[in-house]
């Protein structure tokens, strides 16, 4: 299930940012969650939704072989179902692309592993690069680290978002 932020301004804001920053289109799979970024986005025509993870993967690698700039938006337990793709489409040969990664709630002490540092980690063992939004602060400054990792130094890197930005649980 998809878990991205469901605040309707964090969301429009994220959403106009990443646009802003140059990428689009957006893939997606196909869940029963539909949240408020998802609808940002296709509020804009922006997003394609297809059956499963690794073929969102597979898609973005080639809208980026054709010089676009495309995001995939997984949840944090949906790398692990495109571990494979990632590991040898995107990091072998190096495709630009962003991975938008919507965490799940932050647990408290001892229930379960923090789901940010889970992603951190298999972003690093994948060789993707993970900036996290931290939902304190603005969304503009990550974009833009995330769109000078993947626009200028041509290489994939992860967007880790936090389920609640200012408000759903």
């Amino acid at each position: 299930m998809t878990h991205f932020l469901q605040n309707v301004d964090a969301a429009r804001v994220l959403c106009d940012e990443l646009i802003a920053a140059g990428f689009t289109p957006f893939v997606r799979t196909r869940s029963d969650t539909y949240s408020a970024l998802d609808k940002a986005l296709d509020d804009r025509g922006v997003l394609l939704v297809v059956p499963r993870d690794d073929n969102a993967i597979a898609i973005a690698s080639g809208v980026s072989l054709a010089s676009g700039c495309p995001a995939v938006l997984l949840s944090d337990s949906g790398i692990g179902g495109c571990a494979d793709a990632i590991a040898s489409l995107v990091t072998s040969h190096r495709i630009p692309l962003l991975l938008v990664v919507s965490l799940s709630e932050t647990p408290s002490a001892g229930e379960r592993p923090n789901p940010q540092r889970m992603a951190e980690l298999l972003m690093e063992e994948l060789g993707v690069q993970a900036v996290a939004i931290d939902p304190t602060e603005g969304v503009s400054a990550p974009v833009q680290l995330v769109r000078d990792i993947v626009r200028v130094e041509l290489r994939p890197a992860a967007l880790l978002v936090p389920l609640d930005m200012d408000g759903w649980r």
